[in-house]
């Protein structure tokens, strides 16, 4: 009913403006018939140029156009790997050795301090930092790697 009442009120609101218009044509001297026609012409531009149905709902503000579906994080470092030659991209290469960087640092050791790659070798075992600094890491080093940065204790394990 609320829709009714509306449409009501706005076309009685039109009717007003136009007996007006044509009424003030009228006292500016333009004759009778041609200050109708020229208020119907404008009531016809107005109502097309308006673009929306009296009895359409309004939905302000528009919905967002929905977003393009993109694979995981995941998905997308499983794809790094090539599975014909075993070839790790250097996306998840990278990766791997940001979380082995941020792993060692927690215990005071760094990735590409030389001095520092005794007591790393020690921690993840012999093999597994210089595989992922070769020209091609392969999928078994970045396994071997992820699998020794499981086994290295978080802080929050080290407490409990």
């Amino acid at each position: 009913m609320a829709m009714r009442a509306r449409t009501v009120a706005i076309a009685a609101g039109c009717v007003l403006l136009a007996v007006a218009l044509v009424l003030g044509l009228r006292a500016a001297g333009v004759p009778l018939a041609f200050a109708v026609s020229w208020t119907t012409v404008a009531a016809a531009v107005s109502l097309a140029l308006r673009g929306v149905l009296v009895d359409d709902p309004v939905l302000w503000p528009p919905e967002r156009p929905p977003r393009e579906a993109r694979g995981s994080e995941v998905s997308r470092l499983a794809w790094a790997i090539n599975t014909r030659s075993g070839v790790a991209g250097t996306i998840l290469v990278r990766r791997v050795q940001n979380v082995l960087r941020r792993r060692l640092a927690h215990r005071g050791l760094d990735l590409d301090d030389p001095a520092d790659h005794a007591a790393i070798d020690a921690l993840l075992g012999q093999g597994i930092r210089a595989g992922l600094s070769r020209r091609e890491v392969r999928r078994d080093d970045i396994e071997r790697a992820l699998d020794a940065l499981e086994r290295i204790p978080t802080d929050t394990e080290e407490t409990a």
